[in-house]
């Protein structure tokens, strides 16, 4: 390492031994001489931009001491030796006092010992610079770091903290014992648990409500020994925000787990579902085609043996049927777009639809013979998709007149009410009723209820009101009693 050394000597002679004994032991060094107050300042004014200091004591212009105290003024950390023939040991230890890094007796004998005390006084004067360094680095990630440091003593008493801790407690810095605070009450606790050098304890603290308004914290407690004494440092955490954030995982996993469950529940049911539905599908289906062979089977005999008398009819028959079945998979296919299409909901004048639903029955003969009665306040509103609605309306009022007592005229109540935020529409009838045990299967696809002579249909209608109005976030029900009549109802959210 090259070094720059400043010799202040007003003796031209002295500083040129001084300079020969260190050139000998130092290789390539710089050694700037002063020997008068003007080249002094000079260096002064340069900043000091050396090493290290080797001044005489008695000089004409000025004393080793008035130097020393200048260069501690503006460097307190500039190594300096003192090399002198003329200084006291009362001189010695007072420049010791002031900061001096070491004394040299100017000596042919001792001209030997000043490039030791010069490597002596680099390689502390390193020691310390590396010293301050780590020191400074150390305060300046504990007062930047988001972890409180604290020091204090065995008896509990608060002697530091950093910035963070503070911040954290609240308090004065500049008071530490002063502060009071519920955290450090459990902290005073753990410290009996501290019996020796490196013990250690942790404590977990939570403070004030378990909502939003509450800490948590995660302290760690050290037992250690500082210059001799005993001290206790200690590490909190605010894991607060760490606790929350662990809180609301376990929410929203209680939560997948619960909607993983309610669709597994739900895929459960669709599958149960989609069997009944196959079944009813292939039964009601196969029962008009075994029909129809039959018919045919007896038209073929019919012809062989030359009776023509049932030819007509049972063609007729075929052709019934072939309808019936016709509407059967219309129905399905209606059914089965409920299921899958995109269902968008708009805000619906309720009137508006009821009237479009009596349109589309207009030409049947069953509905122009019932009596009507529609009963809904004009600003009713619901949110709902409109073909599906009115769909959904058109089954029940169709419902409503043909399952009617014989020689019985049909009477109808359309009713609409809002209740909070849903509105509940009501197709009241006097119509034949249902059973109890009828009322749960009702809505089932194929779910006939009654003969096909005796009130014919395909038996999908109200499965096909019921999915309708689910998809339009609603629900249906029915109200009846045998002989009586019946109500059915569905709910949808108002507008």
């Amino acid at each position: 390492m090259t070094i720059t050394l400043l010799l202040l000597d007003d003796n031209p002679d002295d500083r040129a031994l001084a300079r020969r004994e260190l050139e000998r032991h130092f290789d390539g060094c710089t050694i700037r001489e002063v020997g008068d107050r003007a080249g002094f300042e000079r260096e002064m004014q340069d900043g000091l931009r050396v090493d290290l200091i080797i001044t005489d004591f008695q000089m004409r212009w000025i004393t080793g001491l008035d130097i020393l105290k200048q260069v501690r003024a503006y460097d307190a950390q500039l190594p300096v030796i003192m090399f002198t023939a003329t200084g006291t040991q009362e001189i010695a230890v007072e420049a010791m006092k002031l900061g001096l890094d070491d004394y040299v007796i100017k000596s042919p004998r001792h001209y030997a010992r000043l490039p030791l005390a010069v490597r002596t006084c680099l390689d502390r004067s390193e020691i310390r610079a590396r010293a301050i360094r780590s020191e400074t680095r150390l305060a300046g990630l504990l007062e930047n770091i988001q972890l409180g440091v604290f020091r204090m003593t065995l008896d509990g008493r608060l002697q530091e903290g950093n910035r963070a801790f503070w911040t954290m407690l609240g308090g004065d810095p500049t008071a530490p014992d002063t502060l009071r605070h519920p955290l450090l009450d459990q902290v005073l606790a753990r410290l009996p648990a501290l019996q020796a050098t490196l013990d250690t304890a942790e404590l977990q603290a939570e403070l004030g409500a378990i909502d939003d308004a509450g800490r948590f914290f995660v302290v760690k407690l050290v037992r250690v020994k500082v210059n001799g004494h005993e001290a206790v440092d200690g590490i909190v955490e605010d894991a607060t925000s760490l606790r929350r954030a662990s809180a609301e995982i376990h929410r929203l996993n209680a939560e997948l787990e619960q909607r993983i469950a309610e669709r597994t529940r739900q895929l459960q049911e669709a599958n149960e579902a989609l069997e009944t539905f196959g079944f009813s599908v292939s039964h009601d289906l196969r029962e008009p085609l075994r029909t129809i062979q039959g018919y045919a089977a007896a038209l073929r005999q019919d012809l062989h043996a030359g009776d023509y008398r049932h030819l007509e009819k049972f063609v007729e028959r075929i052709n019934a049927i072939a309808r019936r079945i016709d509407q059967m998979v219309s129905d399905l296919l209606e059914f089965a777009r409920l299921s899958r299409a995109e269902v968008g909901s708009e805000t619906l004048v309720l009137t508006d639809i009821v009237r479009d639903a009596r349109v589309a029955l207009q030409n049947e003969p069953v509905y122009r013979a019932a009596e009507v009665h529609v009963d809904i306040p004009e600003a009713l509103r619901v949110r709902a998709h409109r073909p599906i609605l009115v769909q959904a309306l058109t089954n029940l009022l169709g419902n409503a007149v043909k399952f009617v007592r014989p020689h019985t005229h049909a009477a109808i109540h359309v009713v609409a009410r809002a209740h909070g935020r849903q509105v509940r529409i009501e197709v009241q009838d006097n119509g034949i009723g249902l059973a109890d045990e009828a009322r749960a299967r009702v809505f089932n696809v194929f779910e006939r209820l009654h003969g096909e002579e005796e009130y014919p249909g395909t038996g999908i209608g109200l499965a096909i009101v019921k999915k309708g109005v689910e998809r339009m976030n609603g629900c249906v029900g029915v109200d009846s009693a045998p002989g009586i009549g019946s109500t059915f109802w569905i709910e949808l959210p108002s507008a």
